[in-house]
């Protein structure tokens, strides 16, 4: 992504980047979160987006691929949270043969999805209406994080794929809030081109011992240095 950005003659503009990100939390983004292998940067990032105000109320989603929610890192970085908590679990062909669904914590609702991509972004768009407050979401209140695009790709065609990051984008940003989906360096980057226009904004993250992310914003032509998480 950063030679690309370069290439392109993105640049870094901290003003800018200061002002789009006001935006996408006003008015509800989709992030795509590229991570590598350092787990305490992607637990950091992942900790961050979901917003660790204790003192603030989230509504907060997360999606599993594992089928049970329990691999899920934002489940345990929000113990501590306030707000709700709800989990759906997606088991997909190849995770058929996992038994039990559940968190682990009987205090977080999960549902378990077993049919196709289209089920489960029904299954999400009840759930974040599920979550909603009374008098409805404010800006930024809801959160929701899918924990690994690399397996729907690798489960599902490209299209199915592309259909329910359409269908998340929709339900997110109608509540004005804030999802990101987690993506390794591992998956091939042309699957990744094929559902990169439903997200608002790339954000590398690395660094075990010294947690870092970088944006980069299409909209913008906009790419920031590494900044501390």
């Amino acid at each position: 992504m950063s030679d690309v950005s370069h290439e392109r003659g993105w640049v870094d503009d901290p003003e800018t980047f200061t002002d789009a990100l006001a935006d996408l939390e006003r008015d509800g983004c989709v992030l795509l979160v590229l991570e590598s292998a350092d787990d305490d940067a992607s637990h950091a990032g992942c900790r961050r987006l979901l917003g660790d105000d204790p003192a603030v109320d989230r509504r907060r989603l997360f999606v599993s691929t594992d089928g049970t929610g329990q691999g899920h890192p934002g489940v345990r970085a929000t113990d501590r949270a306030s707000g709700d908590r709800r989990v759906v679990g997606y088991r997909t062909a190849a995770r058929g043969a996992v038994a039990a669904a559940g968190t682990g914590d009987p205090d977080v609702p999960t549902t378990t999805v077993r049919g196709d991509l289209e089920t489960l972004a029904a299954t999400v768009e009840s759930e974040v209406d599920a979550l909603a407050p009374r008098d409805g979401y404010d800006a930024g209140q809801l959160r929701v994080c899918v924990d690994a695009l690399g397996e729907l790709l690798a489960a599902d065609d490209l299209l199915s794929v592309l259909e329910f990051t359409k269908s998340l984008r929709a339900a997110v940003t109608d509540a004005d809030g804030i999802a990101h989906v987690h993506v390794g360096t591992h998956v091939p980057g042309i699957a990744v081109e094929g559902v990169l226009s439903q997200f608002d904004a790339v954000v590398e993250v690395a660094g075990d011992d010294d947690p870092r992310q970088r944006w980069h914003l299409p909209d913008e032509s906009l790419s920031t240095r590494w900044l501390e998480l």
